[in-house]
């Protein structure tokens, strides 16, 4: 049996424990903003009108909702 103090398992059972927080905590990140750049990627302005609204379609062109102008889908973060 490997002797240990008291002071050195609470020292180790801390640091397990706050590297399985940080592991999740990254994780979540990582899923966090591949959700958004998602949504982002979904996101369109019509520069005529200046509506935003949300098209899933994989189609470059877009027509807008409300004054039907024709729409290009940008890469731009807004």
């Amino acid at each position: 049996m490997i002797p240990i103090t008291l002071s050195w398992f609470v020292c180790f059972y801390l640091a397990l424990f706050l590297a399985g927080v940080l592991i999740l905590w990254i994780g979540y990140e990582i899923v966090r903003k591949r959700h958004a750049n998602i949504l982002a990627r979904n996101r369109v302005f019509c520069r005529i009108c200046g509506s935003r609204y949300n098209d899933i379609s994989s189609a470059d062109i877009l027509h807008c909702p409300v004054c039907e102008s024709l729409n290009e889908r940008t890469t731009s973060k807004e």
